[in-house]
């Protein structure tokens, strides 16, 4: 009984969630390019681009029956471009100030840096592997494999010491989605899914961010789901490249840490 009751709260909180936090760095980086009056539209999206709470909740907006007239937009840079750049800075602002609320509660920021870290290797690994199977548009797979753990900000806010349970499923090489299911009845993939519909993300974005430990996908959008599935699980269990995909990836593997630590002088996390 404990676990449906479990379950219906985050449930619940996927339903209800407006926003997700923020890097504190990223933060300083942004008030800086907000506060310059010769920032440029660039300048902002150079740091967006980075983050999963902004570019989420632009892409959301975007793609809104006030600006996207009936066509899916799934570019940051076109989201952006589509809002405009002075209201892109008025909507930011204001969810720099939510996001200081929401961390009133009880997200640390170790975990989020964690869930931010493993989102863009994730990104940058899915986006290596578009450009070099020549499968989907390589920026579009960049953008929602930034987004495809957005349902584990759920149980962040959701579940008392839920960053033990990731390190534990870390620790001891497992499924974090099984374990998640098997203690609450829903996985972040589900909680994940639900915000994609709320946010009104593009279609596609709903059956990555849903499926994206499924081995083998066949379903809707498999090329997309099975790109984002090899990049995320060579990112968390490096030691089985068996796959073309882990086969590409591991010799990629210097690239990507070196595009990590070049993310990381950009936004000053280090």
């Amino acid at each position: 009984m404990m676990n449906l009751t479990v379950r219906d709260t985050l449930l619940q909180k996927a339903t209800d969630l407006k926003i997700i936090p923020t890097l504190n760095g990223i933060i300083n980086k942004v008030f800086h390019i907000l506060g310059n009056k010769n920032s440029s539209f660039n300048d902002l999206c150079d740091v967006v681009q980075y983050d999963q709470a902004i570019s989420s909740k632009i892409i959301s907006i975007a793609n809104s029956a006030y600006y996207s007239r009936g066509v899916e937009i799934f570019h940051l840079q076109r989201a952006m471009l589509t809002i405009g750049f002075e209201e892109i800075k008025g909507i930011v602002t204001c969810l720099l100030f939510m996001d200081n609320i929401l961390k009133k509660l009880k997200l640390k920021e170790e975990d989020l840096f964690g869930l931010w870290e493993h989102s863009i290797k994730v990104a940058c690994a899915a986006k290596i592997l578009s450009e070099r199977m020549l499968i989907e548009d390589p920026q579009k797979i960049y953008t929602v494999s930034l987004l495809h753990d957005i349902g584990k900000i759920v149980f962040y806010l959701g579940v008392e010491n839920y960053g033990a349970l990731v390190r534990e499923a870390e620790r001891n090489r497992q499924d974090i989605s099984v374990l998640e299911k098997q203690s609450f009845g829903i996985d972040h993939q589900e909680a994940g899914y639900i915000i994609s519909i709320k946010w009104k993300f593009p279609d596609y974005f709903g059956h990555v961010i849903r499926r994206h430990h499924e081995k083998g996908y066949a379903g809707a959008y498999a090329p997309l789901v099975n790109i984002v599935n090899a990049a995320d699980q060579f990112l968390l269990f490096p030691e089985n490249v068996n796959t073309s995909e882990g086969l590409i990836l591991q010799k990629e593997k210097n690239g990507i840490t070196r595009e990590m630590e070049k993310i990381m002088n950009f936004l000053q996390l280090v």
